[in-house]
């Protein structure tokens, strides 16, 4: 599962970086903020499906700040929520429509639960702009520590 999970990651930002250049003449902004609630998939404690709370908040061109909350649903001493703080490039739009912007980057992850912990995080991932309210959103995040982690998020959120 794991290796699965880092080779979709590898791939997104492959397909990322392939596509930016192209994408680069385009004058659509990146400048959407959102708050989103979806579900969480991949490692998240003792189960592979859980609740996600992520949003977006732009930083500045092209930058923002995307936290985000992935929990198993266990809340008993043993349960397992994962608080992701990254910094994210937004690329352009890579659609003609301008609704597709990828993006990647890094931050921090703290994990709590039985096995807490904190360590450096890689995310990928692309929104969709559905109307000027609604973005989908989708993302891998790999949490680097003793016991790394990989896990994505596919979310709805409210654009504002």
């Amino acid at each position: 599962m794991k290796a699965q999970l880092l080779s979709l990651m590898a791939l997104g930002l492959t397909g990322a970086a392939v596509l930016a250049p192209a994408a680069q003449a385009q004058t659509i902004p990146t400048d959407y903020n959102y708050v989103g609630v979806g579900v969480g998939f991949g490692e998240i404690g003792d189960s592979s499906v859980g609740l996600a709370i992520n949003s977006k908040l732009t930083l500045g061109d092209n930058v923002s700040l995307r936290p985000g909350i992935i929990s198993d649903l266990d809340f008993s001493s043993d349960g397992e929520t994962a608080f992701h703080i990254p910094v994210t490039y937004d690329f352009n739009a890579i659609t003609p429509d301008g609704k597709l912007f990828p993006y990647a980057g890094a931050g921090v992850a703290v994990i709590t639960g039985d096995d807490s912990d904190v360590g450096p995080l890689l995310t990928a991932g692309l929104d969709y702009r559905v109307t000027d309210n609604v973005t989908l959103n989708g993302a891998v995040n790999w949490s680097i520590y003793d016991d790394s982690q990989v896990n994505g998020v596919a979310a709805v959120g409210y654009t504002f």
